[in-house]
C-alpha cells in the first residue's frame, strides 16, 4: 500500500501522503467510495486525472482509518469546501501525479496543496504574487512553488471564490520549515501558520492550525 506519509499535526489534526500505484479499480476498492460520491469521477474522463482524483481519497481514507473510522462521504459547505458530515471533520485535498494528499481537522477549515517547481510558474507569476513577494522569490523556482501552494492551501482554506491570490493572500519568507501568510479583507489582516514538506521534487504546504 503506498501510503507514503501519515503524521499528526496535533491533536485535532492530521494529512497524508499519497503515490499513486494502483490502477483505478484497485484505488476505488480500498477508498470506498459511496455510490452518491461517484459521479464526480464518472464525470472525469482522462484515465490518469481518474487516478488522480482517487488518490486523494485514498490519503483521506488512510487518515481516517487510523481515526477508526470505517466510511467517509464527502459532502460541500455553502463556500464550496468539502467537509465530512459523518464526523464534522473539515478536510481539504489536492494532488500532483503520482502524488494526492489530504489534510482532516476535527474542528476548523483547513487547507492543503502539493506542486512541483516548474518553469510553467515563472509564466504566472504575475498573476499571483505582489510586488514584495515578486522581489524575494525572483525567478527562484523553490520559492516560487512554496508561495504558489501556500496561497492554494489558504484559498482552500478559506473558500471564498472571489478571494485574489495577488490581492487578498499575502506570504511572508519562510523559516525553516513553516510558512506564516495573511489574509487581508475588508482592512483586516488574519494571520496564519503553515507547514512544509518536501518530497520527490514536490512540495506540500498545509495549514497547521490547533
Amino acid at each position: 500500500m503506498p501510503l507514503v506519509k501519515l503524521e499528526k499535526i496535533n491533536q485535532n489534526s492530521s494529512w497524508a501522503l499519497w503515490k499513486i500505484e494502483e490502477t483505478e479499480e484497485q484505488l476505488m476498492k480500498y477508498v470506498q467510495l459511496p455510490t452518491d460520491d461517484t459521479g464526480e469521477l464518472h464525470d472525469i474522463h482522462h484515465p490518469g486525472k481518474k487516478l488522480e482524483w482517487l488518490s486523494g481519497r485514498a490519503a483521506l481514507r488512510a487518515l481516517l482509518n487510523a481515526e477508526n473510522h470505517t466510511r467517509f462521504r464527502i459532502s460541500k459547505d455553502d463556500k464550496g469546501k468539502p467537509y465530512l458530515p459523518e464526523w464534522g471533520f473539515h478536510i481539504s485535498l489536492a494532488n500532483s501525479f503520482p502524488y494526492g494528499v489530504a489534510i482532516i481537522h476535527r474542528h476548523q477549515p483547513v487547507g492543503i496543496d502539493i506542486e512541483k517547481p516548474s518553469t510553467k510558474l515563472l509564466r504566472v507569476k504575475h498573476k499571483f504574487l505582489n510586488s514584495s513577494e515578486a522581489e524575494y522569490v525572483q525567478d527562484d523556482l523553490e520559492r516560487l512553488c512554496i508561495y504558489w501552494a501556500t496561497k492554494e492551501s489558504l484559498y482552500k482554506l478559506y473558500g471564498r471564490k472571489q478571494l485574489s491570490l495577488k490581492q487578498n493572500i499575502e506570504v511572508s519568507p519562510p523559516t525553516n520549515r513553516q510558512v506564516s501568510a495573511s489574509i487581508l479583507l475588508e482592512s483586516r489582516a488574519t494571520q496564519f501558520q503553515l507547514d512544509t514538506y518536501h518530497w520527490d521534487g514536490f512540495c506540500i504546504v498545509y495549514s497547521c492550525i490547533d
